[in-house]
């Protein structure tokens, strides 16, 4: 736990573009001090099918899930650092959204192989 999921337009990133984002993703998430590297998960959801309306012809759009706890602050912190670093890093994309939620911990649950 966190999951960063990506998904994104697939007719305008490359496999070598989306392993670079997810890597993006991932540094900012594990320098965020919300949250251990060691527990952030990313995976990238390619999208072939695709209606932008206003001339967009690609998108990104980011949902970071959380066990609830984290402030108002710093939800809206790693949400502004995800958009900066890839905004930056991948100036083709036309629209770029970030979308934070909070989990229950009560009702997550996971199995972990071996435990």
């Amino acid at each position: 736990m966190p999951h960063v999921v990506i998904e994104y337009s697939q007719a305008h990133l490359d496999d070598d573009a989306i392993r670079a984002m997810m890597q993006a993703a991932f540094e900012v998430c594990a320098g965020s001090g919300i949250m251990s590297g060691d527990d952030v998960k990313v995976r990238a959801l390619p999208l072939r099918h695709v209606l932008l309306q206003g001339g967009a012809e690609s998108f990104v759009h980011i949902t970071l899930s959380l066990l609830a706890g984290r402030s108002p602050e710093q939800k809206e912190g790693i949400a502004i650092a995800l958009r900066a670093r890839l905004g930056e890093d991948f100036p083709q994309i036309d629209a770029l959204s970030i979308d934070l939620r909070d989990m229950d911990p009560v009702a997550y649950k996971k199995r972990l192989r071996g435990g």
